[in-house]
This record gives structure tokens, C-alpha cells and sequence, in this order.
């Protein structure tokens, strides 16, 4: 009766879960003890079968010590054990494999999991107390997407389900726990010097946004629904820096309907947190980075707000769809900057995309698989596919949508998008049939699309006009210093100072894009812009890039601090790839990230050894 539910059922090629199997609601009681980096827990699975016969489940671990599973509902030990198998990557975990004592029924049971999580657990990154502003106490925080839920728990590790928690968080008496929930208080602790906090997410999220902070952190209100967490050293910086939280909130309320979750909070992190933001449901996950002192990166929080609506209520069914999170949410973020800044700024943003799309079509190379917006996964970790393609060729298809059928009209059929596939884990599929069903008098319209290029051909797409007017300043100012002769480098800053950041990276960009410039260009535009006291990560970022391809040798200690002091990916992996690929450089990029890879966190380390051939 089980030979329907081997593995090579299952819909997700990330996750070992099977077809047939729903899980509605997740209780977790945690205990997280900094000596020994690990995590105590149970879980209570509320699972129900969506058709008969389901006597065999599996659910997703990676590195988890299992220590029992019951049927909650019945007091039944149930039998339980790793699987290995060739067809299901070691990458992926340890497929835990639970034989029920009766078949599952569409009314369900409760599977109760208790386990303990390593130290080095994928999707936990432990901090001592020095790697933290506060320099007194030690700090966690979790990453979980995409695959990594399953190095704190035993679960359904795939966006395709999704469930509501309630969670109870055991921690040293002087730390905060918060999670992507709704914090309810606390309840007395058994242990002492512990505090126990409780947590309720009344809505329906998939595995990779549960999400747990623990530390020395405070807060302080934005508005009376948005407000930022963070260690109380830099309190008053990021306080200031996000001010217009509520602001980006409202618009995106305007753009995408009523914002469903109740609280949206900041938390700032540590510096060594992997991305930009993690959009965890109620506390977005910001990096540090964007501190600028000006404000000059807070798109990135209208991106995290645009994940409330585009990846947290509607969410891709497996990561192979990843475009239908990152290129609807870098739409509404650029909707978000249009309604706020205007149209021109919308479009230096996405010209500045399109540069990032063209820098990852480059890395892979164009007939790369990982450069299709919908590719196949069987058999990868989704993390080495990680790259700005979802995101950008996402969003350049979403905008070619729009510039076919009119702003206005597409402006509505977002929202009716959102309204449809609330709460629900969709596929491409989906969502082109809604957009037919949405424009059924438009159908040779939408026949006249080269549907397979855009969605299964790799490479660069057809690249859309642009509107160029604040481009155009960048790139005069850029050829300029491109054609200018080494003899008679008559620069000032009176061109260059006057541009906003998004112009300065866009300045940097087209610089990229040409030829390396030489050192005498270089110390030049060193000493007449003043780059040592750029404080803003992205010029920092493209600045030391370009010094990298000039062959500057003196730049090297300001790189070496740069990457070593910052855990974001979007810098440290080009900045690393940048110096690999210069041989007189090779081995400084190498001695830095050994001497500092247990600063990193797990994600930003494996793939950073892959690019510099450490295997």
C-alpha cells in the first residue's frame, strides 16, 4: 500500500516530503544554551493526509541528533530512521523516514519530534560576544532560507507547505528572543537565571521564514506599527536610518492592498548576516550595512516590505519558481521608489538591475542553466543557484508585462494576483494562467509572448527601454574619466559630488564595464573624490572592485578590512572572486579567508570556498 509514497513522489526537488501530506500548524518548545552552540526542542507536527493510503512519512533534516518521534494523538512510539539514498543529495540532509502505526487520515494527528541541533548547524550562526557591537554577551540568529530550516528542526522543509506556529524560547536571563511572530510575553522558567518568551504566527508561513534572534537587543518605535530592534550601541544610528519605515509600509499598502500581518519590525544585525534583508514575517532582518548615515540604502526595506505581499502571502511552490518571490518583489520595491522618488528614480534602479542581471549572466556563463528564470533543481542545492537572475530577469519579464499592457491596467492585475493566490504556494504555471483568465480579451496579446524564451531559455532576455535621464549623468561623467589621457586628468569633484548615491553606483558601474583604468587614474579619482571617506557600503563595495581590476596594490588593507568586517554576500563574494582572479592578488584573497572563515556565517563561507577553488 506504501509504494506510491517512495521518494520519487515527492513535488519539491529540495525536500524528501512527499505528495499527499499537509501540515497545518507547528508548536515548538526551544532551549538554546550558548556553551554548548546548540538548540533543544520539540516539535509538534499537526499533520493530515490529502489522499489514502499514507502509512510512511519523511520529513526534512540536515546534522539534527533525533531523539524520539511519537504519535501525540495516540502516546504511540513510532518507529523512525535516516534514509540514505542516491537520488536525494547529501547536500539536501538526512531524509528522516517516520512509519506511522496507522495510515494517516485527511482529520490527521499530532507528530511529536524531539531533537537537539549541532553546533555547526547550517542555518544557525552563533556569535561570541566580541563579534557583537555590545562586546558583553553572545548572539543568535537563524537563516532559513532556502533549504536550512531542517538544521534546527525536523520538518517539511519546502515552500510548497505552509503552516501557523506558536513557539516557546528558553534563554539566558540577560537576552531578548524575538521570532517572526507575534511576541505574547513570557512565562516563568524552570532553570534559573533563564527567561522563557512565547510566540504566535496566526498566519500560514512556509519553513524558511520561521526565524530566531537571541540577544543583548532593544527596541525603539517608528510608529505604532513598525519599530526597530537592535543592540542599544546602535539604537540611535538605526533608529534614524529606517524613520520612514511607516512611509515605505503605506505605499506599498497602496500598490499591493492592506498589509495583513499586523506588526512590521526592523532588526538590525551583526555584521556577519549573510544578505541584504531577510524578509521573515513581522521582523525583517536587515544587514548592518545599510548604516550609511544618510539614508542612501533604504531601498532595501522597500524591498522587505514588498516580501510581505510577494513571497510571504504568496509564495513560490518550490524554489525552481524563486522568480515569483524576487522578481514580483523587485517590482512592487521599484513601484514603492516610483511613488516616492518618481518615475526616473524607478528607472535608475533598474538600470542599475539590469548591470547586476548582465554580472551574473557573466559569472555563469550565458548558456548556463542557473541563468534560465525557471530552473531545473533536481539534485542542487538551491543555495549554489543563488544569484541575481531570479530577481532581475524576474523583474525585466514582469516589466515587459507591464510596458505590453498598459501600467495602469497591470497595477490591477497585481493586486488581483495577490488577492487570488493569498496564503497559497504556486508554480509559473499558475500564475500564467491567471494572467490569461485576468486579460481573457487580451489572449493573442499574451499568445504573441515568446513565453519559452523568457521562461526556460538561458541568457540575457530582451533588455527594455529605459528611461535614462539620471543614468545619463553617471555615464557622461564615467566616459570621461574612460577617454581621459593619464598626462591630463583635469578632475574635480564639483561633477561627481552633486550625484545622488543611486547615481554614484551607476557612475562605478559603466567604469566596470569598461576597460581596467590605470593606476594614475585611479590614485587620481583616490585623492579628488576622497574615497577614504566614503562611509556608504555600495560605492565602498564598487570602488574596491575597480581598484582590484586596476591592479592597485595599496588598496589591498582596505579591501582585506572591508571583507572581513562585513558577512554580505553581495560584497564579499565578488570582492573575493575579483582578487582570485588577479594572480598577484590570489593569495591574499585566500590567507584573508582562511585566517577569518569561522567569522562568516555557514552560507557566505561554503560558497565563497567554491569560488576561490577550496575545496
Amino acid at each position: 500500500p506504501v509504494s506510491s509514497l517512495r521518494m520519487d513522489a515527492r513535488p519539491d526537488p529540495s525536500s524528501c516530503c512527499v505528495a499527499g501530506v499537509v501540515c497545518s500548524h507547528l508548536d515548538l518548545d526551544l532551549t538554546v544554551d550558548f556553551a554548548s552552540k546548540s538548540i533543544t526542542g520539540m516539535v509538534d507536527l499537526h499533520v493530515a493526509a490529502t489522499q489514502d493510503n499514507i502509512s510512511l512519512l519523511y520529513l526534512d533534516t540536515r546534522d539534527v541528533t533525533v531523539e524520539s518521534v511519537t504519535d501525540h494523538t495516540s502516546g504511540a512510539a513510532l518507529q523512525h530512521g535516516f534514509e540514505k539514498r542516491d537520488d536525494f543529495p547529501v547536500a539536501l540532509g538526512q531524509p528522516l523516514r517516520v512509519q506511522l502505526d496507522k495510515a494517516l487520515s485527511k482529520s490527521g494527528t499530532v507528530l511529536r519530534v524531539r531533537f537537539r541541533t549541532a553546533p555547526t548547524a547550517s542555518g544557525i550562526q552563533w556569535l561570541a560576544p566580541e563579534q557583537t557591537a555590545g562586546k558583553k554577551h553572545p548572539y543568535l540568529f537563524t537563516q532559513f532560507q532556502a533549504i536550512h530550516a531542517r538544521s534546527m528542526l525536523p520538518c517539511f522543509d519546502t515552500p510548497s507547505i505552509k503552516s501557523t506556529y506558536n513557539a516557546k524560547v528558553t534563554v539566558p536571563a540577560a537576552l531578548v528572543a524575538k521570532m517572526s511572530a507575534l511576541s505574547t510575553g513570557t512565562v516563568p522558567c524552570s532553570k534559573q537565571d533563564c527567561v522563557t518568551f512565547t510566540f504566535e504566527q496566526k498566519m500560514s508561513v512556509p519553513s524558511y521564514l520561521i526565524a530566531l534572534v537571541v540577544g543583548a537587543i532593544q527596541s525603539r518605535d517608528i510608529s505604532p506599527r513598525c519599530a526597530v530592534w537592535c543592540e542599544p550601541e546602535i539604537l540611535d544610528k538605526a533608529h534614524w536610518e529606517f524613520e520612514e519605515t511607516e512611509e515605505f509600509l503605506a505605499i506599498a499598502e497602496n500598490v499591493c492592498g492592506p498589509y495583513e500581518w499586523g506588526r512590521y519590525d526592523l532588526l538590525v544585525l551583526p555584521p556577519s548576516f549573510p544578505y541584504g534583508g531577510m524578509e521573515n514575517p513581522m521582523l525583517t532582518f536587515v544587514t548592518p550595512t545599510l548604516l550609511a548615515g544618510d539614508r542612501s540604502l533604504v531601498d532595501v526595506i522597500a524591498h522587505e516590505i514588498s516580501h510581505s505581499w510577494t513571497g510571504n502571502l504568496v509564495t513560490s511552490r518550490t524554489w525552481e519558481h524563486f522568480w515569483l518571490n524576487e522578481g514580483f518583489t523587485v517590482f512592487v520595491e521599484r513601484k514603492i521608489c516610483q511613488h516616492k522618488y518618481g518615475n526616473e528614480r524607478r528607472h535608475l534602479s533598474a538600470i542599475g538591475g539590469w548591470t547586476h542581471l548582465q554580472d551574473s549572466v557573466d559569472t555563469y556563463g550565458k548558456d548556463h542553466a542557473f541563468t534560465v528564470l525557471v530552473p531545473k533543481l533536481d539534485g542542487v542545492d538551491p543555495d549554489d543557484a543563488f544569484s541575481s537572475v531570479p530577481y532581475e530577469k524576474g523583474f525585466a519579464f514582469l516589466f515587459f508585462l507591464e510596458n505590453l499592457l498598459g501600467e495602469e491596467s497591470f497595477g490591477q492585475f497585481l493586486k488581483g494576483y495577490i488577492k487570488n493566490f493569498r496564503t497559497q504556494s504556486i508554480t509559473t504555471a499558475m500564475f500564467k494562467d491567471f494572467l490569461y483568465s485576468f486579460y481573457s480579451d487580451k489572449t493573442a496579446l499574451l499568445d504573441s509572448i515568446d513565453w519559452d524564451m523568457w521562461m526556460n531559455k538561458p541568457g540575457m532576455p530582451p533588455k527594455p527601454q529605459f528611461n535614462t535621464v539620471l543614468a545619463d549623468k553617471a555615464h557622461q561623467l564615467a566616459e570621461q574619466w574612460l577617454q581621459a589621457e593619464d598626462s591630463s586628468l583635469n578632475f574635480s569633484a564639483d561633477a561627481y559630488a552633486p550625484l545622488s548615491s543611486n547615481e554614484k553606483q551607476e557612475f562605478f558601474d559603466k567604469l566596470l564595464e569598461g576597460p581596467p583604468l590605470s593606476t594614475t587614474k585611479i590614485t587620481t579619482m583616490n585623492k579628488v573624490y576622497d574615497m577614504a571617506a566614503t562611509q556608504n557600503s555600495e560605492i565602498q563595495f564598487r570602488w574596491y572592485r575597480l581598484c582590484i581590476r586596476a591592479g592597485w596594490a595599496d588598496i589591498l588593507p582596505r579591501v582585506g578590512q572591508f571583507i572581513t568586517s562585513v558577512g554580505r554576500m553581495k560584497y564579499i563574494r565578488p570582492l573575493y572572486r575579483s582578487l582570485f582572479q588577479n594572480t598577484d592578488f590570489r593569495s591574499f584573497a585566500v590567507s584573508t579567508f582562511v585566517a577569518n572563515r569561522s567569522s562568516y556565517h555557514n552560507i557566505a563561507a561554503q560558497m565563497v570556498a567554491k569560488d576561490l577553488e577550496l575545496h
